[in-house]
Formats: C-alpha cells, sequence, structure tokens
C-alpha cells in the first residue's frame, strides 16, 4: 500500500466510526453479543455465470443495543480464468478487508430478526498475471508475446450495503446482503489493469455484489 492509498483508507475508516459514534448515547452504546459468520455465496454465484471468480469471508459483528452493528471482514479472492472465445487467460489471488456498520431498521421491535442498511470501505492488495495468444507483427513480422507475470496492484472501495439476518435455531442465523460498491481508488494501473479485483469483483467503477451468511450468535 503506498502512502497516498493508505491515507485515503484511514480517512474513510474514521469517517465510518465517527458517524456511528455521533449517533449513539451512552446506554445505546451496551455490548449485547457479537456475530461470527461466514459468506457461502462466493463459491455458489460462479456456478451460474460465465465468469469463474471466487470468494470466501468470514465477519465479525458487535451487536450494540441491537441497534448498530460495526463489522469487520477478512477472506480471499481468487480466479484462474481463461476466455475461450479470445484465449486470454487471468489469474490472481490475494486477502481482502471490510470495516464498516450496519443500522437496525426494526430496532424498536426488540426482535432477534432484523432488516439492515449500512456501509463498508474495502482494501486489498494483490499481484496478477495475463497471458494470451502472441500477436503478429504487422510490420516486422514474427511473434510478439503477451505475458504478464505478478503485476502488482491495490484498490480501495466503498460499499452500500442492505440485507436480512433471521435466526432458524438458538443461537444460528442465516442472512443475505446486496451490496452497491463503487472503486475509490486504484493503484498505479499499467497494461490495461486488472479484470477482476479481489473482494470487490471485475476491474469496473461500479459492480453489484451479494452475500449469503450463516452466523452463530455468542450473546452476553
Amino acid at each position: 500500500m503506498n502512502a497516498k492509498t493508505f491515507r485515503l483508507f484511514i480517512v474513510l475508516l474514521i469517517s465510518v466510526f465517527a458517524l456511528g459514534a455521533q449517533a449513539q448515547t451512552k446506554k445505546e452504546a451496551a455490548l449485547q453479543g457479537v456475530y461470527l459468520s461466514g459468506d457461502v455465496f462466493g463459491y455458489i454465484y460462479p456456478i451460474f455465470v460465465k465468469d469463474k471468480y471466487y470468494s470466501a469471508d468470514l465477519a465479525l459483528t458487535a451487536n450494540l443495543n441491537n441497534r448498530f452493528f460495526p463489522v469487520v471482514e477478512a477472506g480471499i479472492g481468487h480466479t484462474n480464468m481463461v476466455s475461450q472465445l479470445y484465449e486470454i487467460g487471468y489469474s490472481t489471488r490475494a486477502p481482502y478487508y471490510r470495516i464498516g456498520m450496519d443500522y437496525n431498521m426494526q430496532y424498536e421491535n426488540g426482535k432477534s430478526n432484523y432488516i439492515y442498511l449500512g456501509g463498508r470501505v474495502g482494501y486489498t492488495a494483490f499481484d496478477y498475471s495475463v497471458n494470451a495468444p502472441a500477436l503478429i507483427d504487422p510490420i516486422w513480422g514474427g511473434e510478439v508475446p503477451v505475458l504478464l507475470t505478478d503485476v502488482p496492484s491495490s484498490a480501495v472501495w466503498a460499499e452500500v450495503v442492505g440485507g436480512v439476518r433471521a435466526e432458524i435455531a438458538k443461537n444460528i442465523y442465516l442472512g443475505w446482503s446486496l451490496r452497491y460498491k463503487y472503486l475509490l481508488h486504484q493503484g498505479a494501473v499499467t497494461n490495461g489493469g486488472p479484470w477482476y479485483i479481489p473482494g470487490f469483483g471485475t476491474g469496473k467503477k461500479t459492480v453489484f455484489g451479494a452475500t449469503y451468511t450463516i452466523s452463530y450468535y455468542f450473546k452476553l
């Protein structure tokens, strides 16, 4: 992570927690419990689409008076994709991290099931490799190899999150979320930039994502 990216990442993290802190009173800040969650959607989604990239992550979510839910997420994203049409290969594997806050839209009813809205800031640093059929030089003839190996890159992004969490057995929850992701910063881009960014998705400015989680609630 270069200095500029690091400063941007820290500023965004501080902003996320500052907004949550301003909205809480001392009474509302009481810790009720902690959710430990695992997302399985990142390995189900590629079954139904042609772009084969995978992700798996874990999350720790604190329950502050059943209203505010600070969350930390960490995972690994990877792909070893080869385009059948263009015979271009792309591969990467790297960890990613997200931190943010959710707000229970139904906190007044006192129930353990809830609908939430929230936000995240994500970061990853990764290397990617690209290989493709050799290009023919139209002037001098001969072939020009297309091979990029372990190109370094990084990314910072923001997410708007909406979802639900429901208890299916004692302290065991299922949930899902939809996420709108916006790329805030990307490391130095060379040769067109990365096709897939771990934790974010395909290398566009904005993408949509989803999670399907299984959680265990440690009540305090």
